[in-house]
């Protein structure tokens, strides 16, 4: 055999090892791309696993809406790959949805209710699955970092056929959610659903219990509560706070003279006219029996004694169930002095004994600079008829 027989044939041997080799190569990228894929799908799993895991702990554990509420976002929203997101619940009797928690939006972002008839809601909400939807300039909430999103993925959060909210997860690009993504939003949206529900339950208990039967009002527990976080968001603030006592004058005349019943409608009367006459940061409850308590945030003496005098004088006017006549008198205590805070109802109550004593139906002012008075010890244990 020649030398020219030789190299071809060493040559043709070469070619043949290197499309063999390169055979191996595509079947080996192949392998890796199944592989990468299949982890993937692993490491997808996982994430959705973790989210319904951690959202049923989060329904669980704790009755604060709003802890789950984040979890829901946070969770859902990274797996979407989503810039922002939002939470929207429904309120009673309200034809919009309300944004209750957020991450990643600016303060005071647009889009702090939404109408069910207008974009986005308008074509997720009757299809009752996860859409994205495209947003226009007034919708588009800002962004931390800046900008507006261009898509919503809108989840519906529905219980038993009736709407309770709405997820909103801000995109930059468009996607086609596949039946994983859609199985995984619907999941994250019945957690959801549960957790309102519990929240919604927990709420009215709570109202019960702070809420007096008769008039609706908040009730003395209640007052307190209420007083408190007044008194810390004045000293926080820097701002005056003025409290009222409220008494309605030969009450007992009332019962006596015309009966309980009446005599309950004319304390539910009062406290709609007391409420109506009050701006919406004020806190209007019953003391108990026929007293009244009204806090005033942000409210100086003089601020308060023109309110007083504005009740005093309503309720002088006006005809109460049963055809009856009633007045009030009222006991003013006002101080931007935090030292003097805790002794507002106090020198309020005694500031009303003195409106009684004087002869009932007027306004008095306590003298904030005068001696502390001794808890409730200067009124009677009744009132003289």
């Amino acid at each position: 055999m020649d030398l020219a027989a030789v190299l071809l044939i060493t040559l043709v041997l070469l070619v043949a090892a290197f499309m063999l080799l390169l055979l191996s190569l595509m079947r080996l990228r192949g392998t890796a791309r199944e592989l990468e894929a299949a982890l993937a799908d692993e490491s997808g799993a996982r994430d959705r696993a973790a989210l319904l895991l951690a959202m049923a702990s989060a329904v669980n554990s704790s009755l604060a809406l709003e802890e789950v509420l984040n979890v829901a976002l946070t969770h859902a929203g990274r797996i979407m790959g989503a810039v922002a997101g939002a939470m929207y619940l429904v309120r009673a009797g309200k034809a919009e949805l309300y944004r209750e928690a957020s991450y990643n939006l600016s303060n005071r972002a647009r889009g702090s209710s939404r109408k069910l008839e207008e974009e986005p809601l308008s074509s997720a909400i009757p299809a009752m699955r996860p859409l994205v939807v495209k947003l226009d300039e007034r919708t588009a909430p800002g962004l931390d970092a800046g900008g507006h999103p261009q898509l919503a993925l809108v989840v519906p959060i529905q219980r038993a056929g009736q709407l309770m909210g709405a997820m909103e997860l801000y995109l930059n690009d468009w996607r086609e959610l596949n039946d994983d993504q859609a199985d995984l939003l619907n999941g994250v949206a019945a957690q959801a659903a549960i957790a309102i529900r519990h929240a919604q339950l927990f709420q009215a208990q709570e109202e019960t219990a702070l809420t007096d039967e008769l008039t609706k009002l908040p009730n003395r527990r209640a007052l307190a509560q209420r007083f408190l976080q007044e008194t810390q968001r004045a000293r926080r603030h820097h701002a005056g706070l003025s409290f009222l006592m409220v008494d309605i004058d030969h009450f007992k005349q009332v019962n006596d003279g015309h009966g309980h019943l009446n005599g309950d409608a004319v304390l539910a009367e009062l406290a709609a006219i007391l409420s109506n006459g009050l701006r919406e940061s004020d806190i209007c409850a019953r003391y108990g029996g026929e007293e009244f308590a009204l806090i005033l945030p942000e409210t100086t003496e003089s601020g308060a004694r023109v309110l007083a005098e504005r009740l005093r004088a309503k309720v002088a006017s006006a005809t109460f169930p049963g055809g009856l006549k009633v007045t009030i008198s009222v006991g003013i205590a006002a101080s931007d002095d935090p030292a003097l805070f805790t002794q507002l109802i106090d020198r309020a109550d005694q500031a009303l004994y003195q409106a009684k004593q004087g002869g009932r139906n007027q306004v008095r002012v306590a003298d904030m600079k005068g001696p502390a008075p001794k808890p409730h010890a200067a009124r009677p244990e009744a009132e003289p008829v």
